[in-house]
Order: C-alpha cells, then structure tokens, then sequence
C-alpha cells in the first residue's frame, strides 16, 4: 500500500461497465485507447465515490442508538471478519511467500534455470494478490509494526538500488531503506516487460537500462536477501492477528528470531483486540471505534484503500504525470492490484472471501436493520470501481507513459520529487 502520497484533482467522466474479471495486462488493449483519458477518469471517480458510500455506512453506525441485538450482531461481524477473512488472508500471504523463498533459497547462477524463474514469479504474482486483498484492513498490525512500508513502499529507488549493487559489499545493513526492499524490489529482479526475465540475464548481466554492469549473481543473492525479509514480515502479520497457537509455533519462532512485534499494546493478539472492542482488554475504547477503523478511518480502512487508488496508485501516473509512481511496472501488474485492492474492501464489507456474504457481515447488518439501500449502493459501488479499473487499458504503465509521452524508463524521478501534502 504505502506509496508517495499525492492527492491529485481529476475531472468525473462517466463510463461503461466490464465484467468483474482482472484486465489481462501481458495481452495489451486496443493502442487508439491509450490516449483515452476517459479510463482513467471514470476509475478515479469510481474510487471516489466508494470512499463517500464507505464514509456513509460509517456514519449510519457511528450514529445509531443501538439496541442489544444489533450491538451483539455487529460484535458477530467483527469477530467472522476476524475469523473468516483477516486471518485466513495473512495465512495464505505467509505460505505463499515461505514458498516463494524456499524457490529462490539455495540457487546460484549455475543452478538457476528458467524453470525457476517462472516458479518464482508464479509464486510472486500470488503472494502479491493475497496481499493487495488485505489492504482493506492496514489498520493493526501492518501499520503499527510498520509491515506495510517495510515490504510494500513504491516507487523502487532505482538509483538507490544501483547504489547497493555498486557497493561492492552486498552488506545486509545497507538493507534499511524501504524503498528498495519489499515486493517491488523482487518485481523489479524477478519480471521485465510483464514477463519472467530470461535467465540467461541471471547468468550475465542485467540489460535494465542503467544496470548493465550488475551481474545476476548480485541481483539473486539480492532477491534472496529480500525474500527472507518479507517471509519474516507476513509470518509476523498472520502470528500478530492469529496469536499463538499449537500449529503456527514454528512461524512465532521465526518472529521472535527476528526481533519483530506480535502483540498489541495491551499484550493480546490484533484478533482477540478487535473481537474485544469496548473491553479493558482492547485498545478500541468502544464496538464503534472499531468499526470506525474497519470501514472509514483516514489510515488502514476500507475507505483509506479505496482512496488510495484512486487518489494515488492511479492519480499520481496519470493525472499528475508521474509515471515513474506507477505500482508494479515491471511485471505489469498494476491493474490487477488495483482491482485487488477493491476486491479486499468487498471482503470486508461481505465477511468472506468467496465474493459473496457469507456468515454475519456488514452488508446484511444493514438489510436487518431496514437500511438496505446503503448495502446495495456499497455493492454497486465496489462492483464499479473494479470494473471500471478493469476497462483501463492495459498495460497501466503503457496507458500513462503515452498520455504523457514518458517512457517509464526515461523517468527518473523518485519519491523525494513529489510535491508535498498540503
């Protein structure tokens, strides 16, 4: 999640729908659509308008005399959240990226075959969906521990980046800056133009314009560097929610082995806190607060990630000209992301992962309680903004760099040239 911020003013153009599935981004689009501003436009507002529907529900709770039934039903919607979506989402992200490091861990320039590489990205391209579909709830452990700067900060610093490989040292201290760790560093090392590198690249050196004189031996014991640091980090998100337990022993080993934070402030898991709200016990003084922190808060909520895209990941490139901001450029991945993004605010808002309501959730609170027009305009509003991402063209990296005549590899910004928040 955790890009530049930079809120960037754009025009609301209305479109058509597409079907809720991912833009294909290996395939390209039509090329008379890439100088069609309209997708972009019509995403971002989409985004917009989710965030306002999002704030909205917030507020309908935040408002209400509840009774007990409806109090102890919300309770129930925060704990199948908890149960059926938090959880499950950094457990799968955990295992998807231990494989993903026991695939790199151990190759060697004479090892390494394409099979390999393809693995990996397979691997990649699967831990980064479980992740972007947890960005609806940032708020915990992600941004308490610092998680989500930590393994997913773009834009990569490319200049940074050669500066480590030009060191001559490879020293793990220097991999402190956030900006060149994470998934998009691996992206960069694993993916070029939407394609697993060709290992050949691993046996030599890199051909990325400014990296020819890196050699693949570097750039692997790089990714693998990398990689532990991110398994370690997702292994401390699924222990920090799930607390310890007879079968995720070995992963709490793994945590405390490397000095990293698992608890609240109040010494119990992010799962029993949140289930707990309005207790002593929790950091959430009441249910409401942390409903509040679920659906609409400025950081780590549902409405933050749907601002987020909008206002940023899709902003920043297109709108404002960045394109050096644009997320997964490497294995053009972007709009998937996006969608993704999305997709985890329709978990949350369904209490499943499936797609669908499932179990006691915030769309058939408001169904019960006679409100069921703010449950169909979140739906249609969710829906919306993942298909109207979806009609952009693809891939994401091309459609800015020809609204703006940049080639990405001609930008050669970074993150300190974005102007400031007001």
């Amino acid at each position: 999640m955790l890009g530049w911020a930079l809120m960037a003013a754009v025009a609301f153009t209305a479109s058509s729908c597409s079907s809720d599935d991912d833009n294909n981004e290996n395939n390209g689009g039509n090329s008379e659509a890439y100088s069609e501003k309209s997708y972009g436009q019509n995403a971002i507002s989409a985004c917009n308008e989710l965030v306002s529907g999002l704030e909205g529900a917030n507020a309908v709770i935040a408002s209400a005399s509840l009774n007990a039934e409806q109090e102890a039903y919300l309770k129930d919607v925060v704990s199948n959240l908890v149960d059926n979506v938090i959880v499950p989402t950094y457990t799968e992200l955990a295992d998807e990226t231990e494989q993903l490091e026991a695939t790199l861990n151990g190759l060697d320039v004479n090892s390494i075959s394409q099979k390999d590489v393809d693995k990996a990205c397979d691997l990649f391209k699967k831990a980064r969906k479980t992740w972007e579909q947890s960005e609806a709830f940032l708020g915990g452990a992600a941004s308490d521990f610092d998680v989500d700067p930590t393994i997913d900060s773009w834009p990569l610093n490319r200049s940074l980046l050669l500066n480590y490989f030009s060191s001559g040292t490879m020293d793990e201290d220097m991999l402190d800056d956030a900006s060149i760790l994470g998934f998009h560093a691996l992206e960069f090392i694993l993916f070029r133009n939407g394609q697993p590198r060709n290992v050949s690249e691993f046996k030599s050196n890199d051909t990325y314009k400014g990296f020819t004189s890196v050699s693949g031996a570097k750039e692997l014991l790089y990714a693998q560097q990398v990689c532990k640091l991110l398994k370690e980090r997702t292994f401390q998100l699924q222990v920090a929610w799930e607390g310890e337990t007879a079968k995720n022993a070995d992963r709490v080993q793994v945590v405390k082995n490397a000095d990293l934070e698992y608890v609240t402030s109040k010494g119990i898991s992010f799962g029993e806190n949140m289930k707990k709200a309005g207790e002593t016990a929790s950091t959430f003084s009441s249910l409401k607060d942390a409903i509040a922190q679920i659906l609409s808060d400025d950081e780590g909520s549902a409405a933050a990630i749907a601002n987020e895209v909008g206002t940023a990941k899709i902003a920043n490139p297109f709108s404002a000209g960045y394109i050096f901001y644009v997320e997964s450029p490497y294995s053009y991945n972007s709009i998937t992301d996006f969608q993704d993004n999305i997709r985890s605010i329709r978990n949350v808002w369904y209490g499943s992962r499936s797609g669908s309501a499932d179990g006691k959730n915030f769309n058939d609170f408001f169904v019960k309680t006679n409100k069921s027009a703010t449950s169909s305009n979140i739906v249609t509003l969710f829906n919306d903004a993942i298909n109207k991402i979806g009609n952009i063209p693809a891939p994401f990296v091309k459609y800015c760099s020809t609204i703006w005549n940049l080639p990405y590899e001609n930008d050669d910004r970074t993150a300190d040239d974005l102007p400031e928040e007001e």
